[in-house]
């Protein structure tokens, strides 16, 4: 996470007017228990078993669990691609529909988790290639 995905979102998405903190200030327990979330098994029965609800169950639990003091939704965005290019995958869709639905997911409540990651994987789905050859 923190060679990766944090050192990434800093890179990419920092803004001198909403810096995103060093990775030395986030909540451990907070950012362990959300990447544990696509692994999660119940009755010894994967919760999330296939790459996109473990990439949803990622993306959605990066944004609404707020292991960072700020700069969640960017780091979340990069978690989320680094998440499916370390699976050879990608998502296809414009910058600004990826900013939307991290702005949509953020501002949900939390009442509606189920519905908005039934959506989330959707919208994955929908827009989910093999990862560009470089």
């Amino acid at each position: 996470m923190r060679e990766m995905c944090h050192a990434l979102a800093v890179a990419l998405f920092d803004k001198y007017e909403e810096p995103i903190p060093p990775f030395e200030e986030h909540d451990p327990r907070k950012l362990e228990s959300i990447l544990g979330n696509p692994q999660q098994t119940y009755g010894g029965q994967e919760l999330y078993p296939m790459l996109i609800s473990k990439a949803a169950i990622l993306y959605y639990s990066m944004i609404k669990g707020h292991a960072f003091a700020n700069g969640n939704k960017r780091i979340s965005t990069t978690s989320l691609l680094v998440f499916l290019a370390m699976n050879k995958k990608w998502i296809s869709c414009p910058q600004d529909e990826v900013v939307q639905k991290a702005v949509t997911i953020a501002e949900s409540s939390a009442t509606v988790k189920d519905a908005v990651l039934h959506e989330l994987n959707i919208w994955i789905e929908t827009r989910l290639i093999d990862q560009p050859r470089a």
